[in-house]
């Protein structure tokens, strides 16, 4: 990666706020300086089992994903070794409205979040935020995507997740790589979890069958999350700002009252879900926009999938119309 495509990346995510550029960078550049490619990290001795096969299953995943339309490129030829968190970011809500904070940046257009290299930096956004009035949450993010500028490294975090959300990890970044629509996170992240989840159970299902085990994993995670989602709906229905706070103490009542069948499952039901936390969900919900019916008119064909998003998008749900014989 040149420089140049790194001082893009920080102008794309931080809205030309020079101070946090130059004190961020260096953070950056030193995690990818120090940055193995798998052969040389296969060929230590002291390399934890987990990682090691996961190394050994990147090139086919990789394939995998290039096989299946999504747009790799140069990604994942280079393992970042720390395993702490790549950024953190900062998510802000309104309790008057019950609604999101955004911040606006250049390329990438609006977004309900802001990410930040180093903690201290996130800590003092959040200060700033919660003098506005607003209710605000900070959360590590063990992967990036770089929409294509450059070719990223693989954040060792990912290597250390259990076999289920690394895999569906790398397939929502890479996701990002090849279909995105600026100012629109809500899209952008609900189309990377769908395709995320599918396309994780075709890796399962072909890595090991219908009796594999880690297909049997995803199918209960991916099933909790739909158990999720339909409580989110039921408390989102007749909250108010008023009611709020008794709403999420009933609700966190019903989770922790319910039959998981995923270890993910369980610890979304212990969660602290504050405002932030459910409309983070919101954005990121896979079930949110009629995925499944799109792909299928687009002879689930990426390419298709991505002009047909570019020509038709017109807000808030998919508005989509015949295109092409694509039709919806």
């Amino acid at each position: 990666m040149t420089r140049k495509s790194l001082w893009f990346l920080f102008l794309l995510l931080c809205g030309c706020q020079t101070a946090w550029i130059a004190s961020n960078a260096g953070g950056v550049v030193s995690r990818m300086a120090g940055s193995k490619t798998p052969e040389e990290l296969l060929s230590s001795p002291g390399l934890p089992e987990r990682w090691r096969s996961a190394l050994v299953e990147l090139p086919s995943l990789l394939q995998f994903a290039r096989d299946s339309g999504l747009s790799v490129g140069g990604a994942y030829q280079r393992i970042d070794i720390e395993e702490n968190p790549v950024s953190y970011i900062v998510v802000a809500a309104n309790r008057e409205d019950l609604a999101l904070f955004h911040w606006d940046f250049p390329v990438v257009g609006s977004a309900p979040y802001k990410g930040f290299r180093f903690i201290q930096h996130a800590e003092l956004e959040r200060k700033r935020l919660e003098r506005m009035g607003l209710e605000v949450e900070i959360y590590p993010v063990s992967a990036f995507s770089s929409l294509g500028w450059f070719s990223e490294t693989l954040p060792g975090g990912v290597l250390s997740l259990p076999e289920s959300q690394r895999v569906r990890t790398i397939f929502h970044e890479l996701v990002h790589r090849t279909v995105f629509v600026s100012g629109r996170a809500d899209l952008n992240e609900s189309l990377a979890n769908y395709f995320g989840n599918e396309l994780s159970r075709k890796w399962f299902l072909l890595k090991g069958g219908e009796e594999s085990s880690a297909l049997l994993v995803i199918e209960r995670e991916i099933h909790d999350e739909e158990l999720l989602r339909s409580h989110l709906l039921e408390l989102q229905k007749n909250w108010t700002s008023e009611t709020l706070k008794a709403d999420l103490e009933s609700f966190s009542g019903v989770l922790q009252q319910e039959s998981w069948m995923s270890q993910m499952g369980q610890q979304n039901s212990v969660r602290n879900w504050t405002l932030p936390t459910i409309l983070m969900w919101q954005v990121y919900d896979a079930g949110a926009w009629p995925w499944p019916e799109l792909w299928q008119s687009c002879d689930q064909d990426f390419q298709v999938l991505k002009w047909r998003i570019r020509q038709d998008f017109s807000g808030t749900p998919l508005k989509l119309g015949p295109l092409l014989g694509c039709q919806f």
